[in-house]
This record gives structure tokens, sequence and C-alpha cells, in this order.
């Protein structure tokens, strides 16, 4: 019996015993673990301000002629992919040793004031112009997300990439040579025709530095965690957009056969009016780049091209900037000059009445998006306008002293931004856009040509003669504000 008794006493010792351990060895990985749980908190953006910028001339660079409002739809952001990896030179490095340490994928929700720490802010990119940039920006979070299991180290500095909205294929120990060259085939989802698109997909505009050091602490019921928040890491659409905006137009009319913005025509002299009336109708894009695109954006700067500021002498390259120097549109760019001339009314066809339930306002005046398309951009004095210049054609119909049926007229004109000024810019003719052939994509300012990602391209009817039609266009960096100030 004693025997028995002593047995029963030593197995229950044995289990306290192993008890015991088990919980000093969960109380030792907690010291290592300061204590605590240990999260990672990433915030990104996709906004800024409605405070125009000015830009040194001849007008070029990051941030355009100015800053416009994304709608809900293009800003929204529904998920992240995160790349780390170790380099103090960052994307640009040309070490074989820079691999990728850790991919991690998040969905994001928007942000709230709660979301942030006491008198915490996250930092932004040092070359923004300034507060008034990024004052109303709208913010993404992932929430805290657990440390542990990462592959990432506290105490340990990394550089980031962010892909949103996207798949991308990065593997583990790939290098960022490799990860830096990937291309995507699709900026959107949607057709990409008015405002027929969502999802965008967006990367990173800079590449950020995270140091897992000096975690807020954070108690929750009785319970202590640490947290490393991340500084506000800034993504751009891959897409650019264009619109139509009615600036100079007596607004939409729908007294006509076919209705859409009236325009005075002016006389010979192009200030004097005339009873006149010309009236737009449609706009359809043409040379829209339906094939790849960098993921990250990719410039001609010779020792930093990958993720570079823009300026006027550092431009945007695509996948095929460099080839195209031929003479026949690329299979890659879709709705060619020549197929918008065979058939107006194609796909890609954007009517003024049918976008009205759609159309924006900017200093009272509509504005129509037109649609999205990828980055296209050329080769300077080598590529030829008619073939591979992304460009928008117009149609419309004038009346003479403002009655009949009107006569039907066709406009062609390319965005490229070359000697982008106050002035507007004669527009092409059916008779005169065979010249476009031997008409090269020009060398100087080498800023201002070209579709680049998260860009604004709009145009306007600067006025309209007896002789013909005068479009100005400006560009503006895409960012979201309260409402829109640009031009194309």
């Amino acid at each position: 019996m004693r025997l028995h008794i002593v047995r029963l006493l030593l197995m229950a010792l044995i289990v306290l015993t192993a008890t015991t351990s088990c919980y000093n060895n969960d109380e030792v990985e907690n010291v290592i673990d300061t204590n605590a749980s240990n999260y990672i908190n990433v915030t990104i953006s996709v906004s800024v301000s409605d405070k125009a910028m000015t830009r040194a001339v001849p007008n070029g660079g990051e941030y355009g002629d100015a800053t416009e409002k994304g709608s809900d739809r293009e800003n929204e952001v529904k998920n992240i992919t995160l790349i780390f990896y170790k380099d103090a030179t960052g994307i640009n490095t040309e070490s074989d040793a820079a691999t990728v340490v850790s991919v991690l994928r998040y969905d994001v929700r928007p942000m709230t004031d709660s979301d942030w720490p006491g008198g915490k802010s996250h930092i932004h990119k040092g070359t923004e112009p300034g507060s008034d940039y990024y004052a109303n920006e709208v913010l993404y979070t992932t929430g805290n997300q657990k440390l542990k299991g990462t592959l990432l180290e506290k105490g340990e500095t990394y550089k980031m990439l962010v892909v949103a909205n996207t798949l991308v294929n990065v593997s583990i120990g790939e290098t960022i040579k490799s990860v830096r060259d990937k291309v995507a085939s699709n900026a959107f989802s949607g057709t990409g025709i008015g405002i027929n698109a969502s999802d965008f997909v967006m990367a990173s505009e800079t590449d950020a530095s995270v140091t897992l050091s000096n975690p807020e602490k954070e108690s929750i019921s009785g319970k202590t965690n640490f947290i490393y928040y991340f500084d506000c890491i800034h993504i751009e659409r891959f897409a650019a957009r264009m619109d139509f905006w009615a600036d100079k137009s007596n607004g939409y009319n729908s007294t006509y056969t076919i209705p859409g913005y009236e325009y005075v025509v002016k006389k010979s002299d192009g200030i004097t009016d005339s009873n006149d009336r010309f009236v737009l109708t449609s706009i359809t894009p043409f040379n829209l780049n339906n094939g790849n695109e960098y993921v990250f954006k990719r410039t001609n700067d010779a020792v930093n091209p990958y993720l570079h500021d823009e300026s006027t002498t550092n431009w945007v390259v695509d996948p095929n900037t460099s080839t195209k120097n031929g003479a026949s549109h690329p299979s890659y760019l879709v709705s060619t000059l020549t197929d918008v001339r065979t058939t107006f009314s194609n796909a890609y066809n954007v009517t003024m009445e049918g976008q009205q339930a759609s159309k924006l306002a900017l200093d009272s005046k509509d504005d129509i998006i037109i649609g999205y398309t990828k980055e296209n951009t050329l080769s300077p004095g080598i590529s030829s306008l008619y073939y591979y210049a992304t460009g928008l054609a117009l149609e419309g119909y004038y009346y003479k002293n403002g009655t009949g049926t009107g006569k039907r007229y066709v406009y062609y004109y390319f965005i490229r931004h070359q000697g982008e000024n106050s002035a507007a810019y004669d527009a092409y003719t059916p008779n005169d856009i065979e010249s476009a052939k031997t008409v090269q994509c020009p060398s100087t300012p080498a800023m201002n040509f070209g579709v680049v990602r998260n860009n604004i391209y709009r145009i306007s009817i600067d006025r309209i003669t007896e002789k013909g039609i005068m479009i100005k266009i400006e560009e503006t960096k895409w960012r979201n504000v309260d409402n829109p100030k640009i031009y194309i």
C-alpha cells in the first residue's frame, strides 16, 4: 500500500516537473521575444491634396503641372505584396548577393484615426512638394500582423518593395536584379474604355527602407504587444488616364442631330467670333499599349534607372521603347490610327452623349474620362508619331451659321508634350495626317513626350477657326484629392 502511494507521489512530481518545465520554456521564449507578442504594421498611400504645383520650365518632372483626384474606384487597394531584401544601395544595386529575404501578402483596409498610436505619424518622401501635397491623403493599413514566421528579424534593416491589387511571382532567394525587371500584363480590370476600369494595379513609387527597431509598446487587456510601424509607403498606378475637358465650350447641347459640346467658331483672325458652330460628338483613342509594362517604373537614367524621379532629362521607358523605330504598327499597340481612320466608331469610341451619366466637373466645366492605358513612351528623334504615339481622334460637326445638318470633321492629336507651354497645338486633319508618318518624336525637351504611369492626360479644345482646330494638352500627377484641377 505504501509502495503504491509512493509511486503515485512520484508520478505526480514528474507531471508537475514537466508542467513547470514547459512553463519556464514559454517564459524563456517570451523573454527572448521582449516579453510580448511582436507585430509589424504597414501603411500605404495612393493620394495627395489638390494644391497645384508649378514645374520648372520646360514643364515636366515627377509631379506634372498639378495634382488631381482619383475616384474611390481608382484609389481602392484590396491587397498588397511586400518584398523584403537587404542591400544598402537599394533597387538599383548591381550586387547578385541582394536577394529576396521575405515575401508577405496581406489584405488591407482604409485607415482610421484609431489605427495610429498616440502622437505617431508617417514620414513622406523627401522630394514631395510639401505638407499641402499630402495633407488629405487616403491611407490603407495591413493592421497588426505577427512578426513571427515572416523570416524577418528584429533589429535588422531591410529594403521593401510593394505591389498592390495583383499577384506577383517573386520567390525567396531571387535576386533583386531579377525582381526589378519583371513585367505585368494587366494594369486594371475591365476594358479601360470610359470608366470601365477598376482594381488598378499599383507598385512602389520609391524604394523604402524599414528597420525593425524601437517598436511601439501597446497594452491590451493586461497583455503587452510590441508593434513595428513602417513609415508610409507610396504606391502609384500602372495605368495612365486620358480625359477630355470642355473648357471653352458652350456646354453640352442635346438639340443637335448628334448631341455634343458646342463651340463658337472664330473667324480667320482667330479672335472675332463668327455665327458658325462646331459640335464635338465623340473621341476615339488610338495606339493604346495593350502589351506588358514594367512592374517597377524604369527611366533612361544610366546609373539609377529604377524608381528614379522624372525630370526634364530623365524620362520613363517601357519594355518596348527602344524598339519603336519602324514604319508599321506593332501588335502591342491596339486601336491604331489606321484602324480609327478606317472605322472611326470602333470598340474604343467614346461618345459625348454616352458619357453624360459619368462626367466629372472641373472649374464648372464638364470633364469626360476617355479611358485608361498602359505606359507608352517613345525614343526621341527615332519613333514615328503616326505608328507609335498614343493619340486621340476627335469627331464633330460644323454648322454654318449654327444651323443645318452639319458637316462631319475629324481631327487627330498625338499625346507627346513636346515644347509644352501655354500655347495650343494644331490638330492633324485627315488630309495632312499622312505627314505624321515621317514626323519623329522630338528630341527635346525629353520629359515632354509619351504616356507615363499614374499621370492624367487631358485635352481641351483651345479654339476652332474656319481653318481648323487647336488643342491644348497638359499633364497632371494622378492622385487622390477632393476635386480635380488638371488639363491634358
